[in-house]
């Protein structure tokens, strides 16, 4: 517990308290700035009337400030909602890139098998063009052979 003197609207007080000095030397400068302020402002210049007023004002001050941590508090709730949506979309989207990546990896080895058995295809396809040639040619044989046999006779 710390015990300080501070100086609050020319008077001289010993506060005690669970906070450190420092901060009990703001929260007396800003009480004592207040009462300053109305002091200057206000006709009936008596202690108690600045001392009311003050702590009207900082009344209100602290109701403000209450209002403020309600409306930060509210917002950082929506704010973690959107948070935990966004996160599951962030989840969906990972899962999803996962799946593409799959099913890319999987259509190419489709393409390569596929390419491979084009490739089979055309072999196979060119082997019958020439096995066809070769009987074209061997048909154009016989049938200048056959053409001869029948002009001898």
């Amino acid at each position: 517990m710390s015990k300080v003197d501070v100086k609050i609207y020319n008077q001289v007080y010993t506060i005690a308290g669970d906070y450190s000095e420092e901060v009990i030397r703001k929260i007396a400068e800003h009480v004592d700035e207040q009462m300053n302020i109305i002091g200057k402002a206000c006709l009936d210049n008596t202690n108690g009337s600045v001392a009311l007023l003050a702590a009207v004002n900082i009344t209100e001050e602290l109701m403000l400030a209450r209002d403020e941590v309600e409306r930060l508090g509210a917002d950082n709730e929506k704010l973690k909602e959107e948070m935990k949506y966004y996160m599951q979309m962030w989840e969906q989207s990972k899962k999803s890139s996962q799946n593409n990546k799959e099913n890319v990896s999987e259509l190419q080895g489709r393409i390569k098998d596929d390419a491979a058995r084009m490739k089979e295809l055309r072999d196979k396809c060119s082997e019958y063009e020439n096995s066809f040639f070769d009987l074209q040619m061997e048909n154009i044989k016989l049938k200048n052979e056959l053409d001869k046999l029948k002009a001898k006779r």
